[in-house]
């Protein structure tokens, strides 16, 4: 076996696509079915943020865009809308490290709820940038709230499976 293939198999970008095909399978069937006060669970939107928060501006737009465009692939918005709202959205969450130097895991939940409901509120913007109308309304506000109160709940849960899915990796 090549070093070469070791090494893009133990690379954080491989776990990335991986870890998120299975959050991608539990946002389009569980989280699908559970609507809290009528709003789904947003949980590709906070493992954007997650990676964001825990690894910075330039690592967690990156995963946000990845993930973006695998969430994109289930969607019927324009290809690369829900990329670039993810990665706008992980650029938001990555700004925090910036602000705190060293913060407790609430202090990141709470960043990882900030930076969801951004996402959520311009996720409709978005659309309506690109020609479909009617997706921005007062409701999104709301939306945004509920979306931002379940995903700092969630995001303790979901912050060490990020940062074991996108840690270096030292092989070969």
């Amino acid at each position: 076996m090549s070093i070469r293939f070791i090494r893009f198999i133990s690379s954080r970008w491989t776990r990335l696509v991986l870890v998120a095909s299975v959050v991608l399978g539990l946002q389009t069937t569980l989280f699908n079915d559970l609507r809290p006060f009528g709003v789904m669970a947003q949980v590709m939107v906070l493992f954007a943020a997650c990676a964001g928060v825990i690894y910075g501006a330039e690592i967690g737009a990156v995963a946000g865009l990845i993930v973006g465009l695998m969430y994109d692939c289930v969607l019927t918005t324009p290809l690369g809308l829900a990329s670039l709202v993810l990665g706008a959205t992980a650029l938001v969450a990555g700004a925090f490290p910036y602000f705190v130097r060293e913060s407790s895991w609430w202090n990141k939940a709470i960043a990882v709820a900030v930076a969801s409901a951004f996402g959520e509120i311009l996720f409709p913007v978005a659309q309506a940038l690109v020609g479909l109308g009617g997706w921005v309304q007062w409701r999104v506000i709301g939306v945004a709230l509920i979306v931002a109160l379940l995903n700092l709940f969630l995001a303790p849960l979901l912050m060490p499976v990020v940062r074991w899915t996108l840690k270096e990796s030292l092989v070969g």
